[in-house]
């Protein structure tokens, strides 16, 4: 059976528990979501696991001495946003719509007085709970990928429709759609936001540019990953910043903090590699927020760099 089919299963098991407890009191909730983090803490004691080897090597990376701490915070991050998610999820918005804080909206604001701006984000615990308030301050533009599977995809819509916001799913439209109405909204001066820490195998350092897939041979912690181009084209053909973003969140805030804006150039390698070290360093400034820390291509990127101490 493969991973994609196994993570399909589950997923039916999840929809249920999850629709379940976003409607149940917060003692509840607080319960109910404890099993994920169970499961996490599982993942993390087992003998020889990746889960472990990964956050010491993070922890390294971000200056933290514990990597046993930072697994705490992270693993009390991910239940308090995936409480947040299913409350976005389940149109119970009213508790999420004054979380969000900016302290860097002036610098946001500025930007945006002078025209349009691509900023990209991680996969954080909070992201998308974050886009909800977001939707409360600015009418952007947010770009957003579904899974193949149709259930998954139907819950996914779910909160992107309760987001407050103008939405275009990637995997839904054709290369030239989301490019035209990508640049059509950058042009005329809005925020567009995209989760853009989604790696694949790099292309080879004999050609580092694949324009076939769009690939950008690029390097985070040192190692070579493959990157999205369409970032560094978009900004350049739109002639607007890219902004590096990460979300970090309390039991009462929600916080947007966006990194100095890259000015894109005509070489797509460069400016892929100068927004990519700009998140790096926006994400090792709350590594317990960042989800995708255990996303295998950044996993394997952070224990190589390990190795490579």
């Amino acid at each position: 059976m493969s991973f994609t089919t196994t993570k399909d299963r589950i997923w039916v098991f999840y929809d249920a528990g999850a629709s379940f407890l976003a409607r149940r009191s917060m003692p509840v909730r607080k319960v109910g979501y404890g099993v994920f983090g169970l499961v996490l803490w599982v993942a993390y004691l087992v003998p020889g696991s990746t889960v472990r080897a990964t956050f010491a090597a993070l922890c390294r990376q971000a200056g933290q001495t514990s990597p046993w701490r930072l697994f705490h915070r992270y693993v009390k991050g991910f239940m308090l946003g995936l409480n947040r998610i299913e409350q976005v999820r389940h149109g119970r918005t009213e508790a999420i719509d004054g979380l969000l804080r900016i302290p860097e909206q002036a610098r946001l604001d500025g930007l945006l007085a002078q025209g349009g701006v691509l900023m990209l984000v991680p996969h954080a615990h909070a992201t998308l709970a974050m886009g909800r308030g977001l939707s409360r301050r600015y009418p952007y533009l947010a770009l957003v990928r579904s899974t193949a599977n149709a259930r998954r995809a139907a819950s996914e819509t779910d909160i992107y429709r309760n987001l407050g916001c103008e939405y275009l799913d990637i995997q839904r439209e054709s290369p030239s759609a989301v490019a035209r109405t990508v640049l059509k909204a950058l042009k005329q001066g809005r925020l567009v936001v995209a989760i853009a820490d989604r790696l694949r195998d790099p292309p080879g350092a004999e050609r580092p540019v694949d324009t076939e897939n769009d690939l950008v041979r690029a390097h985070a912690f040192g190692q070579p990953v493959g990157v999205a181009g369409w970032p560094a084209r978009f900004a350049w053909k739109a002639r607007v910043p890219i902004v590096a973003a990460t979300i970090g969140q309390t039991d009462d805030t929600i916080s947007l903090h966006i990194g100095q804006a890259v000015a894109p150039t005509p070489e797509v390698s460069g400016t892929t590699q100068t927004w990519l070290d700009e998140l790096e360093r926006k994400v090792l400034l709350y590594p317990h927020e960042w989800t995708f820390a255990l996303d295998r291509h950044w996993s394997r990127a952070l224990r190589d760099a390990q190795r490579d101490v």
